[in-house]
C-alpha cells in the first residue's frame, strides 16, 4: 500500500533536505493501476513550496516498494531498490563525469532527473521528476515502435554501453568497483519460490496455444527453450570471455518515455529510460536482443543488420 498525504510529506522532506525545502504541501494527484507493478507501486504527487514571494512547484513520481511482509520474504524487492538506487546514486553520477571529463557532445543522458531516495524498514522509496509534466509520453506497450523510435533507442543502448567499454580500458580498477556494486535481481526473481517456473510455463502456453498453427519442427524448437531459461538469462552470459558491460536489464517498451519534436508529433528527440531495478554486470546482448526481440515490427527485423550497425 503506498503512503497517504501526509506519510509522503514526511518522505518528501527527509528526500528534499539539501534543497533546504521545509515548509511545503503536497497533492496527490493519482496512482499506478492495480496489477500495474509488481513489486512497487507509483505515486504522482504535486509540490509546493509555502513561500509566497519565491514559490517552487514539483510534478513528481514517487517509486515506491510493496509492503507486504508477505511478498517480501518470497520475491527480492529489497534488492531490487536498493539495485535501482545504487544506479541512480553511484553508477550514472559515475558515467556523467566520466563524459564530462572526456568532452562527449552528446552524452548518454537518457534517464529522468532524479531527486533522491528513501530507505527505512519494509519501505523503499525513489523520486524523480514527472516526465509528463515536460511533455514525455508512453508508447502504446501493445504496439511495436516504429523505426525512429527503434533507432533511436539502440543508439542510446550503443552510448550507454561504450563508457563502460572505456572506463573498463581507461579506468579498471575504479569500473571494478563500480560494477560490483550490482546485484543479480534477475537470477534472483527467478530462483524465488513467487515466480520459479514463470518463464518456463509461459513457453509451455505459448506451445500449447500455437499447436495446429504452426510447424511442429518450429513448435519443438520453441519448447525446448523451456528447459534452456536459466542458460539463455545467466549461463550464456558467464565466463571470462564474454565481453560484459552495465547493463540496463528491462527493455521492453514500456521502460521507455518519448519526448517528440513540436514541428513534428511522430519524430521522437529524446528518450528516457525507466526502471533499471535489473540492471547488472553482464552481456550487451541481453539489453540488444531484449529490446529488439519485444519491441520491433515485423517489418523493421528485415533490417536487423542496419540497427545493429547503428548501435
Amino acid at each position: 500500500m503506498v503512503g497517504n498525504e501526509d506519510e509522503t510529506r514526511s518522505w518528501l522532506k527527509f528526500i528534499f533536505t539539501e534543497e533546504n525545502l521545509d515548509n511545503f504541501s503536497v497533492k496527490i494527484l493519482g496512482n499506478s493501476e492495480k496489477g500495474d507493478g509488481y513489486v512497487g507501486d507509483i505515486v504522482f504527487v504535486h509540490l509546493i513550496t509555502d513561500n509566497a514571494d519565491f514559490p517552487k512547484e514539483y510534478n513528481l513520481v514517487l517509486k515506491c516498494s510493496k509492503r507486504s511482509q508477505a511478498l517480501r520474504e518470497k520475491v527480492p524487492i529489497e534488492q531490487a531498490f536498493t539495485n535501482e538506487i545504487y544506479i541512480y546514486n553511484t553508477v550514472l553520477p559515475v558515467f556523467t563525469e566520466f563524459q564530462h571529463k572526456h568532452g562527449i557532445e552528446k552524452p548518454f543522458d537518457s534517464v529522468p532527473k532524479y531527486h533522491g531516495k528513501l530507505i527505512r524498514e519494509n519501505v523503499e522509496v525513489l523520486v524523480f521528476e514527472n516526465l509528463k509534466s515536460i511533455g514525455y509520453t508512453l508508447w502504446n506497450k501493445k504496439q511495436s515502435l516504429t523505426r525512429k523510435h527503434v533507432n533511436m533507442v539502440v543508439t542510446e543502448y550503443g552510448k550507454l554501453h561504450a563508457i563502460s567499454l572505456a572506463m573498463q580500458s581507461q579506468q579498471p580498477e575504479e569500473f571494478e568497483e563500480l560494477s560490483s556494486g550490482l546485484q543479480d535481481v534477475l537470477k534472483m526473481f527467478m530462483n524465488s519460490t513467487a515466480v520459479e517456473g514463470m518463464f518456463t510455463r509461459s513457453i509451455y502456453e505459448v506451445y500449447d496455444l500455437l499447436k495446429g498453427d504452426l510447424d511442429d519442427n518450429i513448435l519443438i524448437t520453441w519448447k525446448n527453450f523451456g528447459s534452456q531459461v536459466n542458460f539463455i538469462f545467466n549461463d550464456m552470459c558467464e565466463g571470462s570471455d564474454v565481453t560484459k558491460v552495465i547493463i540496463h536489464g528491462d527493455c521492453w517498451n514500456n521502460n521507455f518515455m518519448f519526448k517528440y519534436s513540436p514541428d513534428n508529433e511522430s519524430l521522437p528527440i529524446k528518450v528516457a529510460m525507466l526502471d533499471w531495478q535489473m540492471s547488472n554486470f553482464s552481456s550487451p546482448i541481453l539489453d540488444l536482443s531484449y529490446f529488439l526481440f519485444t519491441c520491433i515490427s515485423e517489418e523493421d527485423i528485415e533490417d536487423l543488420d542496419d540497427i545493429l550497425r547503428l548501435y
